[in-house]
């Protein structure tokens, strides 16, 4: 994947925005509506089928429920302007320096952002490694990573 299409993907902390389940443009959003396009109607059927084959479809309703929340994502990314942290300033700080990740910064890691606490220490290691191995090889790797860890 080439360094644009990259730095679309992935959010200044290094944080892959296209593979949140909020992402209004992303896989989750398109598998789910997708998934609730196949479903439509089960509701109807999964009671009979809770009862003899299947007994986990008595959930069925707080499954379409899930389903409904993951095909809702609105998200459009930090980079275009959504915010997921009050208290991160990576976007603007990264663009006041002219930079696309906080990585390329002199200072990083800095104190700048006030993350959760495993966020910041993922952001460090994050960081570190798209120095060590460049951005294009850290988001191939990541790729190959759970998004949510």
């Amino acid at each position: 994947m080439d360094y644009t299409t990259i730095v679309e993907h992935l959010a200044p902390c290094a944080l892959d925005c296209s593979r949140c389940l909020y992402f209004g443009a992303g896989n989750t959003k398109a598998y789910a509506t997708g998934l609730r396009r196949e479903l439509e109607g089960f509701e109807k059927v999964a009671p009979m089928l809770a009862h003899e084959e299947a007994p986990v479809l008595q959930d069925y309703p707080a499954f379409k429920a899930i389903l409904e929340h993951l095909a809702g994502g609105k998200c459009i990314g930090c980079r275009k302007g959504a915010v997921c942290f009050e208290s991160c300033v990576a976007l603007s700080c990264c663009r006041e320096k002219g930079i696309d990740f906080c990585f390329q910064c002199a200072e990083f890691p800095c104190e700048k952002n006030h993350y959760p606490e495993s966020l910041d220490r993922r952001w460090r290691a994050w960081g570190a490694r798209m120095r060590e191995v460049g951005i294009e090889r850290f988001y191939e790797e990541s790729l190959q990573k759970p998004r949510y860890e």
